[in-house]
C-alpha cells in the first residue's frame, strides 16, 4: 500500500512537471510589463522629460535660481533610483524593438513639425514659436501695442531641444531635429505600454491599435448631421466637445501630448510598485514646462495610486523629502506658467449659446452630451468592463474623468477637454492592450469581438488624419515670421503673459531686444 501511494505521488509530481512548460508563449505578467522597481526604461523616460527643463532653467532664469531648481530636480530623480531593484536591460526581443522603432519613426513622420508631408494649419503658429526660440534671444518675449513686454510661456518644452540644435546648426535641418525628437518620445512611450515583447502578429496588431486608437467619431458625425462625413476631412469636431485620437494629438499638437503620454504610461507601469510615489513626485514637475495640462490631468490618477500604495506599503513608503523637493521645483514653474492667465476664455457647461461664444465653448444639450460620451468612449468601456482584470480602479477613474471633463471648458478651442482627455485615454488604451492581448492561447469572447468592432470603427478618425497628411500638398514652413506677426501683431493670451504680472519677473534673465520678422 505504501509502495502504491509513493508511486501515485511520483506519478502526480511527474504529471505536474510535464504541465509546467505548457504555458502561453507570453503570460499576462510578462505582457503587463510592471517592473520590479525603476529600470532603464524609466530612466530614459525621465531623461526625455528633463532635458527641456534644463534648457529652460538656464535659458530663462538667473543662475542662482536655476541652480537651486536644478538641484531639486536632480534630487527627485535620484530618489526614484535610490534603491534600484529593476533591470537596466530591455525585456523586449531585438526583433520587437526594431518593429517598435520603425513604428515610432513612421508614425512621427506624418506629424506636421517635420514638414515631410502635409502639415495641419496649426503648424503655422507652432513653426513661428519654434522660429522665435531658434532665432530670438532667450527669454523670448514680444511687445504689446502699448510697448508692454509679453513673455512667451505656454507649452514650449517640446520645442526647446530642437531649438537648441537650431541655434547650433542653423535652421537648414531643423525639420530632421523635430522628427527625431518626436520619434524618440514616441518610441519611449511605445516601450512603456504593455505591448507583447516578441515580434509577431500580436505585437503588430497591438501597435496598430495604438496608432488607430480613437472614439467612434464617424458614428457621431452620421447621427449628429444625418449625413456621411467628407473624406478625409477632420472628424473630431462633430460636436463642440472633442476628445482627439492619439494620432490626431501627435499630428496636431505633440508639444502638448508627448509629456502626457509619457507621464501617464509611467504612472500606469509603476502603479503597483513601492517606487510609485517617488516616481510620480519626479514626473509631475518635469511635465510643467511641456504643458501645465499634464499635471492637472495626472492628479486624479496619482492620488489613486498614492492611496493604494499607502494602503499596501504603509506610510513609510511615502518619500516626504522627494515630495518637498518636487514642491520647491514646481512652485516657481507654476508661477511662471500661470502668470496673467485671467484673460483666457473659459465657460461652464451651462453657458448659453450666443454668436459671441466660439464654437468650442458653445452650450451642449443633454442629448448632445450623451451622444458625445457614448461614441467617444462609453460604448467601448461598457463592453470592456466585464473583462478588465488588471487596473480596474484606474479603468473606472478614467471613465469618471472623461464623463466630467465636458462640464467646464477653458481656452479658445476648449484646451481643457483637448488636453486633459489625453491622460485617461492613455489609461484606457493600456487597459485595452492588457485585456485584448494578455493571453495568446485564449480566444476572444463575443463581447470582446464587439469591442474590437468599436475600435475598428474608431480607427476611421486616425486613418483620416494619416491619409490627409500623406496626400494633401506639402507646404514649406516659415520660421522667419514671428508669433506676434502671425497673430495680428500681438500673441494670443494663452501663449504669453505680461512681464509685470509675473511673480518671477525679478528672477528672469534680463530681457534682450524683442525679435522682429525681418531678422
Amino acid at each position: 500500500m505504501k509502495r502504491w501511494e509513493a508511486s501515485t505521488d511520483t506519478t502526480s509530481a511527474a504529471l505536474a512537471a510535464t504541465r509546467l512548460p505548457i504555458q502561453p508563449p507570453e503570460s499576462a505578467e510578462a505582457l503587463i510589463g510592471e517592473p520590479n522597481g525603476a529600470d532603464g526604461l524609466t530612466a530614459c523616460s525621465f531623461a526625455y522629460l528633463a532635458l527641456p527643463n534644463l534648457l529652460f532653467l538656464f535659458g530663462w532664469l538667473r543662475l542662482p535660481l536655476a541652480l537651486l531648481l536644478c538641484s531639486a530636480m536632480f534630487y527627485c530623480l535620484a530618489k526614484v533610483f535610490w534603491s534600484r531593484t529593476g533591470t537596466w536591460r530591455s525585456k523586449h526581443t531585438q526583433s520587437a524593438v526594431l518593429l517598435i522603432v520603425a513604428t515610432s519613426c513612421a508614425w512621427s513622420a506624418f506629424g506636421g513639425g517635420s514638414h515631410y508631408m502635409y502639415a495641419n494649419a496649426d503648424w503655422e503658429i507652432r513653426d513661428a514659436v519654434l522660429g522665435d526660440l531658434v532665432i530670438g534671444e532667450w527669454p523670448v518675449h514680444y511687445l504689446s501695442a502699448e510697448g508692454i513686454p509679453l513673455i512667451l510661456r505656454s507649452a514650449i518644452g517640446y520645442f526647446l531641444p530642437p531649438a537648441m540644435l537650431g541655434k547650433i546648426f542653423g535652421l537648414t535641418h531643423i525639420d530632421i531635429a523635430v522628427h527625431l525628437w518626436t520619434a524618440l518620445g514616441v518610441l519611449i512611450f511605445l516601450l512603456l505600454l504593455p505591448l507583447p515583447r516578441s515580434a509577431g502578429w500580436r505585437l503588430a496588431a497591438a501597435l496598430l491599435l495604438v496608432v488607430f486608437f480613437s472614439g467612434m467619431d464617424f458614428v457621431g458625425v452620421v447621427i449628429a448631421t444625418e449625413s456621411l462625413p467628407i473624406f478625409p476631412l477632420r472628424l473630431e469636431w462633430w460636436s463642440p466637445l472633442s476628445y482627439p485620437s492619439l494620432t490626431g494629438q501627435l499630428l496636431w499638437a505633440p508639444n502638448h501630448c508627448l509629456s502626457s503620454w509619457l507621464a501617464a504610461a509611467l504612472c500606469f507601469r509603476h502603479r503597483h510598485g513601492r517606487e510609485f510615489l517617488a516616481m510620480a513626485s519626479a514626473a509631475l514637475p518635469l511635465t510643467l514646462i511641456w504643458t501645465p495640462f499634464s499635471v492637472i490631468g495626472l492628479i486624479p490618477f496619482v492620488t489613486l495610486g498614492a492611496v493604494l500604495g499607502i494602503r499596501h506599503h504603509g506610510w513609510r513608503s511615502v518619500p516626504w523629502d522627494a515630495i518637498l523637493a518636487a514642491s520647491a521645483f514646481s512652485l516657481p514653474m507654476l508661477l511662471f506658467l500661470t502668470s496673467d492667465i485671467g484673460h483666457i476664455d473659459s465657460v461652464v457647461a451651462t453657458t448659453p449659446s450666443t454668436t459671441a461664444v466660439k464654437y468650442a465653448l458653445q452650450q451642449v444639450s443633454l442629448r448632445g452630451y450623451l451622444l458625445f460620451v457614448g461614441c467617444e468612449f462609453m460604448f467601448l468601456a461598457l463592453v470592456m468592463a466585464p473583462h478588465v482584470r488588471q487596473g480596474r480602479a484606474e479603468f473606472w477613474l478614467a471613465i469618471v474623468v472623461l464623463l466630467a471633463l465636458p462640464l467646464l471648458r477653458f481656452g479658445p478651442t476648449n484646451d481643457l477637454g483637448l488636453r486633459l482627455s489625453t491622460i485617461p485615454l492613455v489609461f484606457l488604451l493600456a487597459i485595452c492592450l492588457q485585456t485584448l492581448f494578455a493571453q495568446s492561447d485564449v480566444p476572444l469572447r463575443s463581447t470582446l469581438w464587439i469591442a474590437a468592432l468599436f475600435l475598428l470603427i474608431g480607427a476611421h478618425t486616425a486613418f483620416n488624419e494619416l491619409w490627409r497628411s500623406a496626400t494633401f500638398p506639402r507646404w514649406a514652413p516659415n520660421y522667419r515670421q514671428t508669433l506676434a506677426d502671425h497673430q495680428g501683431g500681438q500673441p494670443a493670451e494663452h501663449y504669453v503673459g505680461r512681464l509685470s504680472a509675473s511673480p518671477l519677473r525679478d528672477w528672469l534673465k534680463p530681457l534682450p531686444a524683442p525679435r522682429t520678422s525681418a531678422e
